[in-house]
């Protein structure tokens, strides 16, 4: 299942979301995650499927790789639609509601990292962890953490996925608790073993939280005229 797992990973394409400032596309992804909680009439909720639907196209992102990104998540839906069906009938369209409303911002978060590189994303973060400066707190820090956290998803799915393959090719049963608490502490030292790792090699690379990135963002036309597109949606949807 894992084998093809892509969330979160980048892709270049010449898209019109990809051209856009990393810093604007961050703070859009959390104005439409609050939006995404936040709007209640079934016309809002059309206008802002339609609305993320057109991203997604904006994105060059075809329709199989967004099955491929969502796959991991089939489970979890399934399972609480299932727990609604057999145990709250009453509130199922409420919760298909906070279902959808799951998936959109799933897809929010996928298109910043589907059209944004892992540098951007350092940069941008950085430039908004500045003011943090005065807690004396480091925003490169900030900015590396949360750019490796994002990194290590897709790679921790791959290891539970090859380790259960590994596990099954000896005869392990996960009907058993024990085999299920085996294969969690394995891929657990593994995903720590690749921390220490990787914390080595920014160590041995002379790693300097107080450097700052010179990579610079700059707004350009598309960015100013984005803003204007999202504030016209906003508009419309309230």
């Amino acid at each position: 299942m894992f084998r093809r797992f892509t969330f979160g990973q980048y892709k270049d394409k010449n898209s019109v979301t990809h051209r856009l400032d990393a810093r604007l596309k961050i703070f859009y992804v959390v104005v439409l995650g609050i939006l995404s909680f936040t709007i209640k009439t079934r016309f809002e909720i059309l206008v802002f499927s339609l609305f993320i639907l057109l991203l997604v196209l904006l994105s060059k992102m075809n329709l199989s790789e967004l099955i491929k990104n969502l796959e991991p998540f089939y489970f979890i839906f399934t399972f609480l639609f299932l727990m609604y069906l057999l145990f709250s009938r009453k509130q199922l369209l409420l919760g298909i509601t906070y279902l959808w409303r799951f998936l959109m911002l799933i897809i929010i978060s996928l298109l910043l990292t589907y059209t944004t590189t892992i540098s951007e994303l350092i940069t941008a973060i950085e430039r908004f962890s500045k003011p943090l400066k005065i807690f004396n707190i480091k925003p490169r820090n900030i900015a590396v953490m949360i750019s490796v956290a994002v990194r290590f998803v897709p790679v921790m799915f791959i290891r539970f996925d090859k380790t259960r393959e590994a596990m099954l090719a000896r005869l392990a049963n996960f009907r058993k608790m024990e085999n299920i608490k085996l294969l969690i502490t394995i891929v657990l030292e593994k995903m720590l073993k690749s921390a220490s790792n990787l914390s080595d090699a920014m160590q041995s690379r002379l790693y300097n939280e107080n450097a700052e990135s010179h990579k610079k963002l700059r707004m350009g036309v598309l960015d100013y005229a984005s803003i204007g597109f999202v504030l016209i949606f906003l508009f419309i949807i309230y």
